[in-house]
C-alpha cells in the first residue's frame, strides 16, 4: 500500500482529459471561424446588418442595411421607416432557423465581420437581392443589388439615401 493515488490514476487522467476534448469539439456550437446558433444561443436581429447568436455580435460583412431610425420614400413619395422594414425582412430569414455565420474578421467595433448562412441560403446577398440592404463599399453582391433595382424591390421601390451617408449626417447633427 506505499503506492500514490496519484500515480495510479495517471494514465486514466490523460485518456480522461483527450475524451474530454473530444466530446468538447463535437458538441461545440462555436469553432474559431464559426459561429452557429441553436436553442441555447438564439438569433435576435439588432437591425438590418447586425444580430448576435447568443452574446456575440456580428455585422453582415458585405451589405449596409438603413438605421433603425432611418426613413426612405415609397413610390408614391410618402416616408416609411425603412430601417424598421429591413431589420424586420432579416428578422423573417433567421427567425426559427439555424443560422451558421462564416467569420472574416472583427470590426473597430469589436463585432465578428461574417457571411451567415441559413442551410445553403447566403443571407446577406439575400437581403441585398430583397432590396433591404446595399452592397457595402467592395462587396460581392453587386449583382445582387443590380436584380433588386431592375425589380424594384425593397429601398429600389421608391427613394433612400445611402446608410453610410445618413450615419455621416446623423454624426454631424450631434456636434
Amino acid at each position: 500500500m506505499g503506492r500514490k493515488l496519484s500515480k495510479i490514476y495517471t494514465p486514466y487522467s490523460s485518456l480522461f482529459f483527450i475524451l474530454l476534448l473530444i466530446l468538447l469539439g463535437i458538441f461545440s456550437t462555436c469553432t474559431a471561424n464559426e459561429i452557429t446558433s441553436s436553442p441555447q444561443r438564439p438569433v435576435k436581429v439588432i437591425d438590418g446588418d447586425s444580430l448576435e447568436i447568443g452574446t456575440i455580435r456580428i455585422r453582415l460583412m458585405g451589405i449596409d442595411a438603413p438605421e433603425y431610425i432611418q426613413q426612405c420614400k415609397n413610390k408614391k413619395g410618402k416616408k416609411y421607416p425603412c430601417g424598421i422594414a429591413s431589420k424586420n425582412h432579416l428578422k423573417k430569414l433567421t427567425d426559427n432557423a439555424d443560422i451558421t455565420c462564416k467569420i472574416h474578421k472583427k470590426d473597430q467595433y469589436e463585432r465578428n465581420l461574417c457571411t451567415c448562412y441559413k442551410g445553403d441560403i447566403n443571407i446577406n446577398a439575400e437581403m441585398v437581392r430583397s432590396g433591404y440592404a446595399i452592397p457595402y463599399l467592395e462587396s460581392p453582391y453587386k449583382k445582387e443589388k443590380e436584380e433588386a433595382q431592375q425589380n424594384k424591390r425593397g429601398l429600389w421601390s421608391g427613394r433612400f439615401m445611402q446608410p453610410r451617408l445618413f450615419r455621416r449626417l446623423q454624426e454631424q447633427e450631434i456636434f
